[in-house]
């Protein structure tokens, strides 16, 4: 044990010697004790990943290390990326960050060092920004998948999942005619990654590397799929398929929504997959992967499950790396984590739900995999991409034109992209 430990304190120092000439608020950190810590945790925190479950997760490791503590730490802002910057630039960092982050946020991370372990967590190699390696997870995260009820299903006389957004729509008016809610949405973040959810599928299926293109003005929004997309949503809007006071509603008052059986369906990532499981509820729920404008199998679309990275200006280097490591190669505590949000990683198994058999059903049979949201590593959007895409696309419900908001967004990205 004392070995690895002395390794870790080795590649801390030689990672702060290699980038501690780069760009940001804080450029220098220090290796720090690996068994003396004080470590602050920034994580995203939803109804399932809590404050309680973090604490729970890492106990084991502060028991096996009685040096190091953990604080574990909750957005003030409005998500884990805000919250780091605001952090940085009141010179009080954090030293572990778990979180969607974009790729000019990089410069105040340390690169992960070039070991096995880093390479084979989900999605570090797809993390890398200038060859470098600075994020890991601890399984994959499935997102562009449609939850339903399969009750609704039968009353509105459905006896197939959709194949294409046409069939979706179709569907949905079916759903409204047997007197539900046809799609759940709500206000908050909940538009604009459901919006992402229906589009990347649509348009990183034939460009994988479609946010790359953008950041070189090689392709745009208003000039892609993506139109297609916002005029499928709002064509939802219009018909009254989504809840008439969608933008009042909360994240949680849509699940609760959902799982009362008012509404039908449900655009989501795997992570409600432990909580539709939970719930007490009066009808079986089911999963169909977000279909295609031409009906063609869909990709799925995936980022890392709770990615872990170490900020550059952390005191703590040393213990951070150790930490990070443990968190995404301890086989209980990446169970743990799998588990929390029904997520998938080769080599780790945990009993399964149905749901969750049909959610890996869908990932065994997807032609190909394409990133989520804001994607990774150079395929990535830039810093606050996901806030103002949101922010944009709830324009729709002021009926605001499709092209309108996709013009927005290029002004916007063409002013933010490095």
């Amino acid at each position: 044990m004392k070995k690895a430990k002395a390794l870790v304190v080795t590649a801390a120092a030689l990672l702060l010697t290699a980038c501690s000439s780069s760009g940001g608020f804080q450029d220098t950190g220090d290796a720090g004790s690996a068994s003396d810590a004080k470590l602050r945790l920034l994580v995203n925190v939803t109804p399932v990943l809590t404050k309680q479950f973090y604490e729970d997760l890492v106990k084991p490791y502060t028991d096996a290390h009685p040096g190091v503590t953990v604080s574990i730490e909750a957005p003030t802002a409005a998500d884990v990326s805000a919250t780091l910057q605001q952090q940085l630039a009141a010179g009080s960092p954090p030293d572990l960050v778990s979180g969607s982050l974009g790729r000019d946020t990089v410069p105040q991370l340390t690169a992960l060092p070039e070991q096995q372990w880093v390479k084979d967590a989900p999605y570090a190699e797809q993390s890398r920004v200038g060859g470098a390696m600075w994020q890991a997870g601890s399984g994959n995260q499935v997102q562009s998948l449609v939850f339903y009820n399969k009750a609704a299903f039968a009353k509105a006389g459905i006896t197939t999942v959709p194949k294409s957004l046409a069939d979706l729509t179709a569907a949905l008016v079916k759903l409204k005619g047997a007197g539900y809610v046809p799609t759940q949405t709500s206000g908050e973040w909940v538009t604009g990654a459901q919006v992402q959810m229906l589009g990347n599928v649509n348009v990183l299926n034939t460009a994988p590397d479609w946010f790359a293109q953008r950041n070189e003005n090689k392709t745009s929004f208003a000039g892609s799929p993506w139109r297609q997309v916002l005029e499928t949503y709002q064509g939802w809007v219009k018909q009254g398929l989504t809840p008439k006071d969608a933008m009042g509603l909360k994240y949680q008052d849509a699940i609760d929504q959902f799982l009362a059986g008012k509404s039908a369906t449900f655009v989501m990532g795997g992570w409600f997959v432990p909580t539709a499981d939970e719930a007490k509820k009066s009808f079986d729920v089911g999963v169909f992967a977000v279909p295609t404008l031409d009906g063609s199998p869909a990709p799925v679309a995936g980022n890392p499950s709770i990615p872990w990275s170490v900020t550059k200006s952390s005191k703590n280097q040393a213990a951070a790396l150790d930490l990070l490591k443990f968190l995404v190669t301890d086989k209980d505590a990446v169970t743990k984590e799998l588990k929390a949000e029904g997520n998938f990683r080769k080599g780790f198994d945990y009993e399964a739900s149905a749901l969750n058999k049909e959610v890996a059903a869908i990932v065994s049979g997807a032609p190909s995999t394409v990133v989520a949201s804001n994607g990774q590593g150079d395929n990535s959007a830039p810093t606050g991409y996901n806030d103002e895409f949101n922010k944009l696309v709830q324009g729709l419900y002021l009926d605001q034109k499709p092209g309108t908001v996709l013009k927005s967004i290029d002004s916007w990205y063409t002013s933010n992209a490095k």
